[in-house]
């Protein structure tokens, strides 16, 4: 975007690096939450949290989603920005870009389903709670991710 030296898209990458800032924050700090609980850093040990904690599935679905560019969040419009500029570029850089949009939306939806869904694992005894602290530390990312486009000129 910014080698296109166009203004649309010195938007885009700046409309996606602070997307990218807040939501990679954010999702962190859900892959630890779920390592706090579970003791596993594994995915296919972080089954069932859905079971677990419905409100951490809530959060960990809205980072998800932000993630793999779900309106109204601000990696949406940085990727709208960036496909028309590419397509101004070049064609085949468009398709390259829309290769990489879709394999990152697809790793965003494995992290969601392999986490939230499925049966517990036999390895994780604990049912402790998740505390309301972590939900509001993902809240407080994904709120700004999904809000500042309104206050962005």
């Amino acid at each position: 975007g910014c080698l296109s030296n166009l203004s649309m898209g010195v938007k885009g990458a700046i409309f996606i690096m602070v997307g990218h800032g807040l939501c990679s924050s954010g999702m962190f700090s859900l892959v630890n939450v779920f390592y706090s609980h579970s003791g596993y850093r594994n995915l296919y040990m972080n089954k069932g949290f859905l079971i677990k904690s419905p409100i951490l599935c809530l959060a960990s679905f809205l980072l998800c989603s932000s993630n793999m560019a779900a309106p109204p969040s601000l990696n949406l419009f940085g990727e709208v920005l960036m496909f028309v500029c590419s397509y101004l570029i070049s064609f085949c850089f468009l398709l390259l870009l829309m290769v990489m949009t879709i394999i990152s939306a697809i790793y965003s939806l494995h992290l969601y389903t392999s986490t939230c869904h499925g049966k517990v694992s036999e390895a994780q005894t604990s049912l402790e709670t998740v505390s309301y602290s972590s939900i509001f530390v993902l809240l407080v990312h994904w709120i700004p991710l999904n809000f500042l486009f309104l206050f962005m000129p």
